[in-house]
């Protein structure tokens, strides 16, 4: 279970983040909100990877504040996959793993058919598609077995079709191994393809919401056209 609360975040003038609150059990809730609006700053914030100016973090009920991430047990899948070019997709799955002797074999095989990869280990980064070295930063984070994952629009950039292949791969691994899971999306087809949940993010701020459409509908009330 993940718990963020009065986070707040500015740089020199601008405020990023404005008392925002969150809370994930056992869905995948998708945040939504406009490139720029502050979401991958939240993300980084509870990974440890920025630190905040005030609020608070929970893991499982533990605050995390103090802790380096990686200590925090959270999985991070970045905007672009960060993979190794040198390695093999198998390789770059198997370092997500490198820190944690838990990760067993059966997991491994497990999450890496799942997400279709078992074709392409072989393979190098160069060689793969997109969606395929989305697949392997997705599988790369699961491996460590986190408690909480992060995903930061993982499919950014990408044109609908791809997307629409891709995502309900990425929710059966997901909702096959329970982990709960926060997806940054300014998308509100892709939000509705992945979530069970959602909120919505104005000026720093965070609020639930029913629906995709509802969120984006708040938020080009407040902003204009996405």
């Amino acid at each position: 279970m993940l718990k963020a609360e009065g986070i707040c975040k500015r740089y020199g003038n601008q405020i990023v983040l404005q008392q925002a609150n969150i809370e994930l059990d056992s869905e995948i809730k998708a945040l939504i909100g406009i490139n720029g609006g502050g979401k991958s700053t939240f993300l980084k914030i509870i990974a440890g990877i920025v630190r905040e100016d005030q609020g608070k973090v929970y893991i499982n009920g533990r605050q995390v504040n103090n802790l380096p991430p990686e200590q925090r047990k959270i999985g991070y899948v970045p905007q672009y996959p960060a993979l190794f070019q040198h390695l093999s997709a198998e390789e770059n799955v198997l370092y997500g793993a490198r820190k944690n002797r838990e990760a067993s074999q059966d997991f491994y095989e497990q999450v890496t058919s799942i997400l279709g990869l078992t074709e392409v280990l072989r393979k190098r980064p160069h060689e793969l598609s997109g969606g395929y070295k989305s697949r392997v930063s997705l599988a790369r984070a699961l491996l460590p077995q986190p408690h909480i994952l992060l995903m930061d629009e993982p499919l950014s950039g990408m044109d609908i079709i791809i997307r629409k292949k891709v995502l309900p791969v990425f929710r059966q691994v997901l909702k096959k191994i329970q982990i709960p899971v926060l997806y940054v999306t300014h998308d509100p087809e892709e939000a509705e393809l992945m979530a069970d949940s959602y909120a919505a993010m104005n000026y720093g701020e965070i609020r639930l919401v029913v629906s995709a459409a509802e969120a984006f509908e708040a938020i080009q009330n407040r902003h204009g056209p996405l």
